[in-house]
């Protein structure tokens, strides 16, 4: 189902593949600083995952350190996965991943304001655009955040060698959210 060839335009890759239910969408977002190694690796995620033929309901964008921005890519979404750096002292290369339904999303704020999880400076992007999106009566149905220990976050355009061994695994979690939208009736 999915194969390497893909349709990119400006950071959105939405394939033609007719095979997965109508309806829902799923928006696969990667925020990340690129300028600052493994800060980045939502992005770099996102940018690997374009590779393969998507469901046309899945969209992959690449959100960088967007701000509020965010609430035009996830107002409406049936599912939002977000993938991001997460800072909370455990082993580098550790990936986390919490799910949530629309009405778990004060669960998502309390782990972002936990002290020990540092997550990158645009998760109050995140966040807010969540809340206005709820307020609108357009919040995701369902938030996934697929979140990565960071090796090293210093000046560099690169990830960590580290962190870009983790990279497939972290796109195999994408595919398994995407699957399980898929054959959920």
């Amino acid at each position: 189902m999915f194969d390497k060839s893909k349709d990119t335009t400006a950071g959105l890759a939405v394939s033609s593949d007719s095979s997965c239910r109508p309806g829902k969408r799923v928006v696969v977002l990667g925020l990340g600083n690129i300028l600052l190694k493994d800060e980045g690796i939502g992005v770099h995620v996102v940018e690997q995952l374009q590779k393969n033929n998507l469901p046309s309901n899945v969209q992959v964008i690449d959100g960088g350190t967007a701000g509020m921005d965010i609430l035009l890519w996830v107002a409406d979404a049936g599912k939002l996965v977000v993938v991001d750096a997460i800072k909370t002292g455990k082993k580098p290369g550790t990936i986390y991943k919490i799910s949530l339904k629309a009405e778990e999303k004060e669960k998502l704020t309390w782990i972002f304001k936990e002290e020990t999880s540092k997550v990158s400076l645009h998760q109050v992007g995140l966040l807010e655009a969540l809340s206005v999106a709820e307020r609108l009566g357009r919040a995701p149905e369902e938030i996934v955040l697929i979140g990565v220990e960071p090796d090293h976050v210093d000046y560099g355009l690169e990830l960590t060698e580290l962190l870009k061994q983790k990279v497939p695994e972290v796109i195999k979690e994408i595919l398994e959210e995407i699957e399980n939208d898929i054959h959920r009736k």
